[in-house]
């Protein structure tokens, strides 16, 4: 495509190809030669540091997904074990209630011996009435009185025996239980744990292991950051020095150009001629007026403007150039919409040059929709980062993805008749005031161009 970057790097290599050499044109070609190689150097650099940090930011999430894992199942664990701690505390007082239960059961034992020699000492005190009843005249027999008596000490005996029986068959039974039941909460304990142990020793090691690729990244990415840095400083100098050798070239062409158009005019009006020649003269006159224009435009672009600064409301500007091109908009039925934010603070500026870089933009949107569309305007101000921010929006016919990665080349454009500056230039229009200009567009949808301004501190 004429008058894209791309086309300017083909007529170039045909015009070292096809005519002598000679120093000047070398001198430029060579400059563009280095310039493309570190550019295409600092690209592929880029995009494999890229590569290189999205990988080991993929390992620094799944470490850290691990990590946290880890850690809960910690987490799960200690309250598991605290919660087994407090059980086995509860079993362990139970069972110290018990042993104070077989305390009591000793003293039952203590009182049955003490009943025993109760009954003992009854026993002879009846055998002794025994043989005082049986010499006694006119009682009863001895045996007779034994007889009575000896059911009703049975009994009672019997009674307290069984008691003391089932205490402790009682007692035997619980303390077994609550042995069993301790034995068991010391086992779960204690595989709790080592579990614990096992999952602390695992989350030590995955942390330390995060560390160090966290620590990589870091390393990668000063790396990377340094090394861009030197791409960049070299693809600038040896753009400066195309710069410098082009802003040369087109002086000397432009001056070239302009003895060949004087000498066709002063030809076409000091001497007589055919219709068909003078017509092919002015064909050439008409190329080199031409030229020269696309040549000053140039020579504007690469030049860097003396800024006259002064504190300007965004809205204000952006009014006044809606207002210039309020014919255009009409005569394409062209409506537009302003949200322009209220509490967006004056911005310092050269009114000048971001009239004209709004124009370019809106004149872009403009030749978008030569059926009619919508234009949104609208402005707003981030108080915490510090930015004032714009963004036109179309509804035109947009730009394809592959058009957009160039859109910000010098004289590209997808419009036959268009030398594709006016985005160069407004982009170049916001990098002198510290801001950013960037463009997105769905082809068949529209475009939407959005600039941040960073607000210096003073003025917020």
């Amino acid at each position: 495509m004429e008058d894209s970057w791309d086309w300017v790097e083909e007529e170039l290599k045909k015009m070292q190809q096809e005519t002598p050499a000679d120093p000047d044109m070398m001198q430029v070609v060579d400059a563009i030669s280095v310039a493309d190689f570190w550019k295409r150097r600092y690209d592929e650099e880029l995009m494999l540091w890229e590569r290189k940090l999205e990988i080991k930011e993929g390992e620094k999430k799944d470490l850290q997904q691990k990590a946290q894992t880890h850690e809960m199942a910690i987490r799960e664990l200690d309250l598991k074990l605290k919660d087994l701690e407090r059980r086995w505390q509860q079993e362990k007082l139970l069972l110290e209630d018990r042993v104070k239960t077989k305390e009591v059961e000793a003293v039952l034992e203590r009182t049955k011996a003490q009943w025993e020699t109760r009954l003992k000492a009854i026993e002879e005190e009846n055998k002794k009435l025994k043989v005082q009843l049986g010499f006694a005249d006119g009682g009863f027999p001895a045996q007779a009185v034994g007889a009575a008596m000896q059911p009703e000490y049975g009994i009672a005996r019997g009674l307290m025996e069984k008691q003391l029986q089932d205490l402790k068959e009682e007692l035997k039974k619980t303390e077994e239980e609550s042995r069993r039941r301790l034995e068991k909460l010391e086992a779960e304990k204690n595989a709790v744990s080592r579990d614990l142990e096992s999952r602390e020793k695992t989350f030590v090691a995955e942390k330390e292991k995060w560390r160090k690729v966290e620590s990589e990244v870091g390393g990668m990415s000063s790396q990377m950051s340094q090394q861009l840095t030197n791409l960049k400083e070299r693809e600038q100098e040896h753009f400066t020095i195309l710069e410098d050798l082009g802003r040369g070239f087109a002086h000397r062409v432009r001056n070239y150009l302009g003895i060949m158009s004087g000498t066709v005019q002063l030809c076409l009006a000091n001497y007589q001629m055919e219709n068909e020649l003078k017509d092919q003269l002015n064909v050439v006159d008409q190329n080199a007026q031409e030229m020269l224009k696309s040549i000053e435009e140039f020579l504007s672009l690469a030049r860097i403007p003396e800024m006259s600064i002064e504190s300007l409301s965004m809205s204000d500007l952006l009014e006044a150039c809606l207002r210039s091109l309020d014919n255009k908009l009409k005569a394409q039925n062209i409506a537009v919409t302003r949200n322009f934010g209220a509490n967006v603070p004056v911005f310092s500026c050269d009114r000048k040059l971001f009239s004209e870089a709004f124009a370019h933009i809106l004149q872009n949107s403009i030749e978008a929709m030569p059926q009619g569309g919508h234009i949104t305007v609208s402005t707003f101000f981030d108080a915490v980062k510090g930015i004032i921010g714009v963004s036109i929006s179309d509804t035109g016919c947009g730009v394809s993805e592959a058009h957009l990665k160039k859109i910000f080349q010098p004289y590209f454009s997808s419009k036959k008749g268009h030398k594709g500056l006016g985005i160069t230039v407004a982009k170049r229009v916001i990098d002198l005031h510290r801001g950013t200009l960037t463009a997105e567009s769905v082809k068949g949808k529209g475009t939407t161009v959005s600039i941040n301004l960073l607000l210096d501190p003073a003025q917020q």
